[in-house]
């Protein structure tokens, strides 16, 4: 089943660097992943038109870039997240997270996962591979959007258990940039 996934993923990032610029023109990239990737359809870090990513001191030679729609062309995760002191379970939908670094060609044995604010979230392949994780791109059928916890967020399926707010602090929300290292 991982082995069909991770198929599946190479074959929506072909199918995504294969299109045609103007088909992608005005779509606005949401996630950029860098670092140890052997896919890209971009360049290296523009300190001009990189603002964003300037102002967080990221650098980079190399990086693939999703907008929503390059997600929304990977093979979608419905989860159902909660953690102590919530309000109530939401749900969340999106690619999951090793579709993601499959269609980018991550090659690194750990990543950060930052959010608009800075914060950055570490994981190592095993707490990767501890969950099915998903970058949420709407929650309870909504798109997420900024100023809440989109434009991604990554967190994994609890069920009906909820979350401490220990595990909950590495589901990061407000996704723009994964960094892939060793």
């Amino acid at each position: 089943m991982q082995v069909l996934s991770r198929l599946l993923a190479g074959l929506a990032a072909l199918m995504l660097l294969a299109a045609p610029a103007a088909a992608q023109e005005g779509s606005g990239t949401v996630l950029t992943v860098t670092g140890d990737i052997g896919t890209t359809n971009r360049g290296a870090f523009d300190a001009f038109h990189d603002g964003f990513l300037r102002y967080h001191e990221a650098k980079f030679d190399k990086a693939f870039e999703f907008d929503r729609a390059a997600l929304a062309a990977l093979p979608r995760q419905e989860i159902t997240a909660n953690a102590d002191g919530w309000p109530a379970a939401v749900k969340l939908a999106g690619p999951k997270l090793a579709d993601v670094l499959a269609a980018a060609g991550a090659t690194g044995k750990a990543i950060t996962v930052y959010a608009m604010d800075g914060y950055g979230a570490n994981m190592s392949t095993e707490q990767i591979a501890a969950h099915d994780w998903v970058l949420a791109m709407d929650a309870d059928g909504k798109p997420l959007g900024i100023g809440g916890r989109g434009p991604l967020w990554l967190a994994y399926d609890t069920g009906a258990d909820k979350a401490t707010t220990e595990e909950e602090g590495a589901w990061v929300w407000s996704v723009f940039h994964i960094a892939v290292g060793e």
